[in-house]
């Protein structure tokens, strides 16, 4: 479709490398912020030899500052495309959700996996951890919807700029 005034056809840049890039970079960095802010947390609230006493866990600073960091990289990207936070979220909902509806069947499905990771190392028995709490406490459930609405309000402020930015031409093309 010729646009006013033109005479030569054209086509929106495609945008097929910037959402594969944006389902890479979520997949890859949201589950390393996730890992890193459970476990600094826990480095960080480890408990002190004396109740009530706050002290400074240098792991635990470094696992929070590098899982905010990859939290950051994620949602930045979110800015190009909102591919990988809607992905991400969408996973983590359909994984999340089985464990609130068939509590008693997900543990009789993941438990032997949990218990093979938690048998491996101490970063296993972390994973196990950090991955039963989650899944039976609904913050898969919650951290997807958190990401779907994340990839939705990306999604529309970028189109809610595209028409702002049409509207503003169309003004100055009339002047």
């Amino acid at each position: 479709m010729p646009l006013d005034g033109s005479t030569v056809v054209g086509h929106p840049k495609s945008r097929t490398a910037a959402h594969w890039a944006g389902i890479l970079v979520s997949i890859v960095a949201l589950p390393i912020a996730w890992f890193f802010l459970h476990d600094g947390a826990s480095a960080a609230t480890a408990a002190p030899a004396e109740p009530h006493v706050f002290t400074t866990s240098a792991r635990g600073a470094v696992e929070l500052g590098s899982g905010a960091l990859a939290l950051a990289v994620a949602l930045w990207m979110a800015r190009y495309t909102s591919a990988g936070s809607i992905v991400v979220g969408v996973v983590s909902i359909l994984l999340g959700l089985p464990f609130l509806v068939l509590p008693g069947v997900m543990t009789d499905v993941v438990s032997p996996f949990l218990d093979d990771l938690n048998a491996q190392s101490a970063l296993g028995t972390s994973l196990s951890d950090y991955l039963w709490a989650d899944a039976v406490t609904g913050k898969f459930l919650a951290l997807g919807v958190f990401m779907v609405m994340v990839g939705v309000v990306s999604h529309s402020a970028r189109r809610a700029g595209r028409r702002e930015q049409e509207v503003i031409d169309r003004v100055r093309r009339s002047d």
